[in-house]
């Protein structure tokens, strides 16, 4: 299955075991392989796949991530971490950022750091959808606009506050 969503080489997927087996969430990076988190149809093929909320963050060398995700029955959502790093790479690899055509990487990190409320409102809204009490969403807003040294441990630290179990 997620062969069939990630595109068209296939990946090398590792599932953090220990985290799956103690909650029953997974945890799945692809190493290579390419997702598309900019259609929509593949993140709704795993909901529908797993019949679970799903996100994926599109996460360049640790420094800065584009988070999507989707619940059955919801609508899909998008956020940066890192969003100063996502303007810096968006200049130089903006393809691995989802840059538009012709938007000054600036401006995309501008409207990132704007959007931030309206996201901790949809990551709450996800979290409740998964099953898990309604986090608060100035505390999502501080997290998503904090750095960490690693983007990875900034993701965490959000999904620990919305209550997902974390590797």
């Amino acid at each position: 299955m997620l062969a069939s969503v990630v595109g068209p080489h296939a990946p090398e997927a590792a599932v953090d075991a220990a985290w799956l087996t103690t909650t029953g969430w997974q945890a799945v990076e692809v190493t290579t392989g390419r997702w598309f988190p900019d259609q929509p149809e593949p993140l709704s093929e795993l909901v529908r796949w797993t019949g679970s909320p799903v996100s994926v963050a599109r996460v360049v060398d640790s420094d800065c991530a584009i988070v999507t995700g989707l619940a059955p029955g919801g609508r899909p959502w998008r956020t940066a971490l890192h969003i100063d790093s996502v303007a810096d790479y968006a200049e130089y690899e903006p393809e691995a950022l989802l840059l538009p055509e012709g938007m000054d990487p600036e401006e995309y990190g501008a409207r990132h750091r704007a959007h931030v409320p309206h996201a901790a409102r949809d990551l709450v809204a996800w979290a409740v959808a998964a099953g898990f009490p309604a986090a608060d969403p100035t505390v999502i807003e501080e997290l998503l606009l904090t750095e960490s040294v690693f983007v990875e441990e900034t993701w965490h630290d959000v999904l620990a506050e919305l209550g997902f179990p974390t590797p």
